[in-house]
């Protein structure tokens, strides 16, 4: 996915930030009420005193799961109900209706509402914390380079060629950590595709290392103190952006030599917005970066997972792909209309961005009173619209806490399903992002089975992730042997 809006598409709070709330709850619950006196507004549980839902909100739980919480509220409440986190009112929405309401009206009646710290992370210059005309030809920029010619004719065969060379390199391998050979790859990708570095260059590990620990600092106390994750995150961004700074600062000095078989994101921005500030490309660099590691990196960890639990879905795909191979009369090359024809490959990528839910909810303020279905939400007050309450919906989904990838050959289609967003914040990289899941997934599924060495479901804590780093076992295709279920 590109763009850091994608990264932080998935904003929550950790129960870490419950330090904070207590040194300043006081203040906040008697200045800011958020509506809470409001009649009007959609009925539910404030929770303890000060700290509010805040502890039962974002407790862990498997990502394939509402969790007791969101539960226990919409069983009570309705898919529209309100409850305190942060010394202020929040209202969270399961209505597709509302939704849909809310994310089309994005900067018209609501903007996103993310902490300050995840602008000194991410930058100031990322699409989140833009608004009106600024980011509307900021997008359009973004989705220029990443415009269907050059996903057709060039993203396809870097990253087809790309895998080939990771399914390779596999084969001496019969034990791997797979978040952490999936961070590589799409990291390795990324960067290379924005700023021209390849896994040669020595920087480049440390680089990802430095993306981890600033993303670390994202969902945690943001305390400027020693040692605490949100102090390394700064440092980290430091780093980050001297980097990229010295990259951009290059191809400035060295624009009269511009050649037009440079074409990666750097590049792209210079020749088409030539007063484009250093910092604006720093910073929309970046937030290609964050999205292109995390979200894309986990999309497929969870398809490994979901398939290895469900062998039929596997069988299946592996067929799909073979019969594509033989159509295609080579093993070597995908077409895009190979692609865009492997319809379970699609049902596949559907089902697991519904089941697993990388984006549990987007953040929207309300900048002025809102009236639905009888209900006044004030203005400034903060709407989650939950993603993953819609994908989990049994009135949508029949069986919605099963992996059923067949069910997308059905449907097709659902004002349920969300994972990119909606609305003009709808995730610029999208298209880009399936095809990268589609291409991985053909050339593992063609060239390996592999077994879960031990358990390791999906937790939201609060970005979903694999707690022991989705250890497998891989085979060779033809080799495999049978092996004991967990």
């Amino acid at each position: 996915m590109t763009g850091a809006d994608s990264i932080v598409l998935s904003l929550a709070v950790p129960l870490a930030t419950v330090i904070a709330i207590l040194l300043v709850s006081t203040i906040i619950y008697g200045k800011k009420k958020g509506g809470e006196g409001d009649s009007k507004l959609p009925p539910g549980d404030k929770g303890w005193p000060i700290v509010g839902s805040t502890f039962s909100l974002f407790k862990p739980h498997p990502a394939t799961t509402l969790g007791d919480f969101l539960q226990l509220q919409l069983s009570r409440y309705g898919k529209i109900f309100s409850t305190r986190y942060l010394g202020k009112t929040l209202v969270i929405s399961a209505d597709p209706e509302f939704n849909r309401f809310v994310l089309q009206n994005e900067l018209r009646l609501f903007q996103n509402d993310l902490p300050p710290h995840f602008k000194k992370i991410l930058g100031a210059g990322n699409l989140p914390f833009m608004a009106g005309e600024t980011y509307r030809n900021t997008k359009s920029l973004i989705l220029g380079f990443f415009n269907s010619w050059q996903i057709h004719s060039r993203f396809l065969a870097e990253v087809e060629e790309a895998v080939k060379r990771v399914m390779t390199s596999w084969r001496q391998k019969s034990l791997i950590l797979a978040n952490e050979e999936l961070s590589k790859f799409f990291f390795n990708l990324a960067v290379e595709r924005a700023i021209g570095m390849t896994p040669d260059d020595p920087e480049v590990e440390e680089l990802r290392k430095a993306f981890i620990s600033a993303n670390d600092g994202l969902y945690t106390v943001p305390l400027s103190l020693p040692f605490t994750p949100y102090t390394k995150a700064l440092k980290a961004k430091d780093f980050i952006f001297s980097i990229v700074k010295r990259e951009v600062e290059d191809r400035k000095l060295n624009s009269d030599k511009m050649d037009e078989e440079e074409n990666d994101l750097i590049w792209y921005y210079l020749k088409n917005n030539p007063s484009m500030s250093v910092k604006s490309i720093c910073d929309a660099v970046i937030g290609f970066i964050f999205a292109a590691l995390f979200n894309t990196q986990i999309s497929v960890a969870l398809a490994m997972y979901f398939l290895g639990q469900c062998p039929e879905s596997l069988q299946q795909l592996r067929e799909e792909f073979k019969q594509k191979m033989n159509y295609t009369h080579t093993k070597a090359k995908l077409t895009w209309d190979d692609y865009k024809n492997m319809d379970f490959c699609q049902s596949v990528i559907n089902e697991t961005l519904r089941f697993g839910n990388i984006v549990p909810g987007l953040w929207r303020k309300t900048l002025s009173d809102i009236n639905f279905k009888g209900y006044t939400i004030t203005k400034g007050t903060t709407i989650m619209t939950h993603i993953e309450a819609m994908h989990l919906d049994p009135l949508a989904f029949e069986n919605p806490n099963i992996f059923d990838p067949w069910r997308w050959l059905a449907i097709k289609k659902s004002n349920n399903w969300m994972p990119f967003g909606g609305g003009v914040r709808h995730c610029s990289g999208s298209e880009i992002a399936r095809m990268e899941i589609a291409v991985f997934l053909r050339h593992l599924v063609l060239n390996y089975d592999w077994d879960l060495v031990e358990h390791d479901h999906p937790i939201a804590f609060p970005l979903v992730t694999f707690p022991k780093g989705l250890p497998i076992r891989i085979y060779p295709v033809r080799e495999k042997t049978p092996q004991t279920s967990l």
